[in-house]
């Protein structure tokens, strides 16, 4: 165990059957979890705990009657609940590791005797008036309760030993720091460093840091946030609408396919599946507004609209379309960057999927061009007829979702890309996903609001490779 000053969570309950030898539950925000056959004492000694940090040594000092080893081996099981102190004088908190999962486990051990670095997925952020310490790597959060233990993470930014930080933090005593590092060691944000290379301080080979805080952030279980269908949003807001209010702008209907004649004259879905390819030479004739109309419709559109349904645990509208999406909430739209369209002007579109219609944008030349330079640069090949983004209007998801609706929203990115791709191969066009690209072109371009329509894919179409001049 550490020497440091411990308590329970708050929240943290202990409870025993009464007498000296019956068996003591400890009931925290995970469960519960039985401590042993220790009684009355040792029921005594873990409601201590409760009631603010206390060092260990004092806790058995006070407690003579109850054996060391089974307090030990109680708070060995109960790190999930076990916050740990870090204090000047062992009085003035200056940091408190607070465990945010029922996986965490404190690190055995004194923190490494030389150079030590901080864990690369570390980061500082305000939280509740405090300044924070996370990382996706750690179960444990360090709350920085003095601004002189805040000041221990520049330092350690790189290697140094404990002699360079007591010179480069003369307002912490060798004591102070002593109980910093060892606090910084307990929740996994400490590294010993051999050699000139950050050692297990690096993250996974691999990795980036946004993609493993990204990870981390989307997955439940892992920390003490709300996830799932909560809706975090209900009590302060109205959902969003399950169809994009029309934008401003001239309408230009399309043509409605008929989809029995798609199902006598479409090739089969084994077929399309295996043929499906990324394409990225387009015909000399390019791509006419009735195919596009097509594509768009047999993709995109929106078939029903659905009324709210509170009774049910479905407090909103919801649309159904040809594809799949989280809690049906199909946030995403599409614009239509149009360089070449046999029927249709050269210019900016936004896709309208209950009218089946494209309204034209105020976007002019130089915004079609940015947007079609992005997907001949991440295609390697001519000029597409056709650039479309797929933008996520974000709160129609995180008005139902906590944690993940970002994760979300990239799945159901993933699954219209598919669907554009699979109709583009039904239909003999030509297709490509857009594995990347600037998230401010779009947005400039087509006058997204930042943080309330973010564009999160790209799909380029063009006429069939083979196609002649009409």
């Amino acid at each position: 165990m550490s020497a440091l000053f411990l308590s329970l969570a708050p929240g943290t309950t202990v409870h025993h059957d009464g007498d000296d030898q019956g068996l003591v539950t400890v009931r925290h925000r995970w469960g519960s979890t039985p401590a042993g056959p220790g009684g009355r004492p040792l029921a005594e000694m873990l409601t201590a705990l409760t009631r603010g940090p206390v060092a260990l040594d004092d806790l058995t000092g006070r407690f003579p009657d109850t054996g060391v080893a089974l307090l030990r081996y109680c708070l060995d099981h109960l790190g999930h609940s076990l916050c740990h102190h870090a204090t000047a004088a062992g009085t003035r908190p200056l940091a408190t590791a607070v465990p945010l999962a029922p996986e965490a486990a404190p690190r055995p051990g004194p923190p490494p005797p030389g150079a030590v670095t901080l864990d690369q997925a570390a980061h500082l952020r305000p939280l509740d008036g405090t300044l924070v310490a996370e990382s996706p790597r750690s179960r444990f959060r360090i709350r920085l309760d003095d601004a002189r233990a805040a000041a221990v993470f520049a330092p350690l930014a790189g290697p140094t030993t404990r002699q360079e930080l007591l010179s480069a933090l003369p307002d912490l005593t060798e004591d102070e720091l002593t109980e910093v590092l060892s606090l910084l060691h307990v929740a996994g944000f400490l590294h010993p460093v051999h050699g000139d290379g950050p050692g297990t301080a690096a993250l996974p080979p691999g990795w980036s840091f946004h993609e493993l805080l990204a990870h981390d952030g989307s997955r439940a279980g892992l920390r003490d946030r709300l996830y799932g269908p909560v809706f975090p949003l209900r009590a302060t807001e109205a959902p969003a609408p399950p169809v994009a209010p029309a934008r401003p702008g001239r309408t230009i209907p399309l043509r409605r396919p008929d989809p029995d004649e798609a199902r006598r004259e479409d090739r089969t879905f084994t077929d399309v599946l295996e043929s499906r390819a990324s394409v990225r030479a387009y015909g000399e004739s390019p791509l006419d507004v009735d195919e596009l109309a097509g594509w768009l419709y047999r993709a995109a559109r929106v078939r029903t609209v659905l009324d709210a349904r509170p009774g049910h645990d479905r407090p909103y509208a919801v649309t159904s379309r040809p594809y799949p999406s989280a809690g049906s909430a199909y946030e995403l739209e599409l614009y239509v960057a149009v360089h070449r369209c046999a029927g249709l002007g050269r210019g900016l579109y936004h896709y309208d999927a209950l009218a089946h219609a494209l309204t034209v944008l105020p976007g002019g030349p130089a915004e079609v061009d940015a947007l079609v330079r992005e997907g001949t640069a991440a295609t390697g090949g001519p000029p597409p007829d056709v650039h479309v983004t797929v933008a996520s209007r974000f709160k129609r998801l995180s008005w139902k979702y906590a944690a993940h609706a970002y994760a979300l929203t990239l799945k159901n990115t993933g699954v219209l890309l598919q669907t554009l791709h699979l109709v583009a191969t039904a239909m003999g066009l030509s297709g490509c996903i857009l594995g990347g690209g600037d998230g401010e072109i779009p947005a400039r371009a087509l006058g997204l609001r930042p943080h309330t329509e973010i564009p999160v894919g790209a799909f380029v179409l063009g006429s069939a490779a083979g196609r002649r001049l009409r």
